[in-house]
């Protein structure tokens, strides 16, 4: 079971029942079960437990219940563990020179690729330079990420002293008139003198303004001592932690990087380009505890060609195939369902089967609507079994295949009516929170029904 999952069952034990001695100590046992899976330090853990406890029977605040009360504080105290308050502006806005730092196989080369995207779609005009003369491969990746993303870059791979390569590509970008520059230096197995010393080199000829450190999420509370050893050589002062999609030692990691007072600006959450997301305590623990992201879904929606009044729509009036067509257009560009619906905070709601769509489905379910005429798409009710057999043939089709499609339209059709019936006044105002209590008091009450 992963991070969220775990850290999610004993915030259940808080929202549901009776808030009393019993119930808090048995969400701490949760709490603490979730942190150490996580590989978070087990002092920190057992400090955060007595704070909790400590803190939970206290004089109420005005305006809030027990129940409101714990939540708030639990919120509050993970926050802080796992480096709330670090840096409450978020990452520097308009750097000019950050140099990536790091060991082998930490996904830095392809980070420098994904921050320069980042820092791209943000206004700046990003070069990079491959100042990585230990890893012949280096050069030739970061080349390629730079072409896929059309920015500068410079690399030499017949030099062998990284100082002087980092020389030269400050000379050749500055005739680019680039508004930043990122350095992607070598790796070591260790933190070793020779890497030390290289690193330091490279320091002195760059001068930049941010050294980053780029480290495995995989890596838990060993993160702690990388984070130090790299702070002390080379000062470090922050942090870009990959593979937090696949790890459960994230929160460990997190929490070690937080002990050492080395903000984690940018958290790694796939292999795309775009799966790069700026780190903030709150909102990371918003997602893991089923609140979702909703400010990361908004931040992606902007990027493409949306129409807002097609989704309001789908929210307000009659789901039909047209709008479920532009959905799939829309989902090839957002990324999976799944983790768009993750975004939001509803992943856990639905359906399974809502979800699995793989791409071939896709591209299958549109090969069929696009055999469809503009009636039928706009008034599913008309297709018949002699139409899905017409739509077939059009799209080179079975007919397994359609009705496939029909049963999975009539899911989400039944998904979307659900959202405008819980209210789409929580969702325009971003209170995701709400939602999500009105779909577990929906939930609860139909358990009762069944009874």
């Amino acid at each position: 079971m992963e991070f969220g999952q775990k850290l999610r069952q004993a915030i259940e034990r808080l929202r549901a029942g009776t808030i009393d001695q019993q119930t808090v100590k048995e969400a701490v046992k949760e709490l603490q079960r979730a942190l150490i899976a996580a590989d978070v330090d087990v002092a920190l853990v057992l400090d955060l437990s007595k704070k909790l406890e400590a803190r939970a029977f206290e004089e109420l605040p005005k305006g809030l219940n027990r129940r409101e009360h714990v939540l708030k504080v639990t919120y509050d105290l993970l926050s802080g563990l796992l480096g709330g308050g670090t840096h409450p502006l978020g990452a520097p806005e308009k750097p000019k020179r950050i140099l990536m730092v790091g060991l082998f196989g930490q996904g830095k080369t392809t980070t420098a690729g994904k921050l320069a995207k980042w820092y791209g779609k943000h206004g700046l005009k990003v070069g990079l330079i491959c100042a990585d003369v230990a890893r012949p491969a280096a050069f030739d990746q970061l080349k390629q990420l730079s072409e896929r993303m059309g920015v500068p870059f410079y690399g030499d791979r017949e030099e062998k002293r990284a100082e002087k390569i980092v020389e030269a590509g400050l000379q050749k970008l500055g005739g680019k008139a680039v508004d930043l520059v990122i350095v992607d230096s070598a790796g070591r197995n260790g933190l070793d003198e020779e890497l030390t010393q290289e690193i330091k080199h490279v320091h002195a000829v760059f001068k930049p303004e941010h050294t980053w450190l780029v480290l495995g999420a995989d890596l838990g509370q060993v993160a702690k001592k990388q984070a130090q050893a790299f702070h002390d050589s080379v000062g470090v002062n922050g942090v870009i932690l990959t593979r937090m999609d696949g790890s459960a030692k994230g929160g460990g990691a997190l929490a070690a990087c937080a002990l050492t007072q080395s903000p984690v600006y940018f958290i790694g959450t796939g292999e795309k380009a775009d799966d790069l997301e700026e780190f903030e305590a709150e909102r990371f623990l918003s997602k893991v505890m089923g609140y979702g992201d909703l400010r990361g879904l908004l931040e992606k929606i902007k990027d493409l060609d949306f129409d807002e009044e097609k989704a309001q729509n789908a929210l307000e009036g009659e789901f039909n195939l047209q709008m479920f067509y532009d959905q799939l257009q829309a989902t090839k560009a957002m990324g999976p369902l799944d983790k768009v619906m993750d975004m939001m905070g509803l992943k856990a709601q639905l359906p399974k089967e809502a979800l699995e769509v793989s791409e071939k489905k896709m591209n299958s379910f549109k090969a069929l609507m696009e055999s469809m005429t503009p009636q039928e798409k706009q008034q599913p009710a008309l297709m018949s079994h002699a139409r899905l057999e017409r739509v077939c043939k059009g799209a080179g089709k079975k007919i397994e295949e359609a009705r496939e499609l029909m049963a999975h339209y009539k899911k989400m059709k039944k998904m979307f009516k659900q959202f405008s019936k819980l209210g789409s006044k929580d969702m325009e105002q971003g209170n995701v929170q709400k939602l999500f209590a009105k779909m577990q008091a929906k939930k609860q009450r139909k358990k009762l029904r069944l009874r």
